[in-house]
C-alpha cells in the first residue's frame, strides 16, 4: 500500500537530497581541477630550428653543440596555443632516451628551458623525449614523446 510519511520527514529527506547533491557537484575541488589543458602537440624550437612532436610526428631537431636556449608551444588539435598551460602547475621536460653524446635540460618554465648538448660529432643524433609534466599531481599531461636531436 501507501507509505506515509510526516512533513518534518519529507523537509528532513529533501535537504539530505539537496545535500548530497552538492557536495556531489561542487566546482571547487582543488585536486580535479575543471579545465585541464588539451594538448595534443609541441612545436620546440632551439635556436632557428623548430619541430613539431606528437603523437604521429617525431622529427629530427638540429641543434649545436653547448647551451641552447628551448621554447616550447603547447598546442590544442587545432593547432591553436593552449592557454591553460601555466607555470604554476606545469613544466617542460625533456630527457635522453639514448645516443652517443649526452643531453641534459634544465626546465625555467613551462614552455622554455636550456638544453646543453655535447659530445656529439657532425651528423651524430640523440634520441630524446619531451613531455608536458604536471607538478601538483606529478605525473605528465602529454607525452613522453621522441623525437631526434642531431648536431648539424
Amino acid at each position: 500500500m501507501f507509505a506515509h510519511i510526516s512533513f518534518r520527514s519529507a523537509r528532513a529527506l529533501a535537504f539530505c537530497i539537496l545535500a548530497s547533491t552538492a557536495i556531489a557537484c561542487d566546482d571547487d575541488d582543488p585536486i580535479e581541477p575543471d579545465d585541464e589543458p588539451e594538448v595534443a602537440a609541441v612545436r620546440l624550437t632551439v635556436g632557428t630550428s623548430t619541430v613539431t612532436v606528437s603523437t604521429t610526428a617525431s622529427p629530427t631537431l638540429d641543434v649545436a653543440t653547448g647551451t641552447n636556449n628551448v621554447t616550447a608551444e603547447w598546442l590544442r588539435s587545432g593547432g591553436a596555443v593552449e592557454t591553460l598551460v601555466t607555470d604554476a602547475e606545469f613544466e617542460l621536460r625533456i630527457a635522453q632516451a639514448s645516443g652517443t653524446g649526452t643531453l641534459a635540460f634544465t626546465p625555467t618554465s613551462a614552455r622554455a628551458g636550456t638544453l646543453t648538448v655535447t659530445g656529439l660529432n657532425a651528423g651524430q643524433t640523440i634520441a630524446a623525449t619531451v613531455s608536458l609534466f604536471h607538478k601538483q599531481e606529478q605525473h605528465s599531461d602529454f607525452g613522453p614523446l621522441n623525437f631526434t636531436v642531431r648536431r648539424p
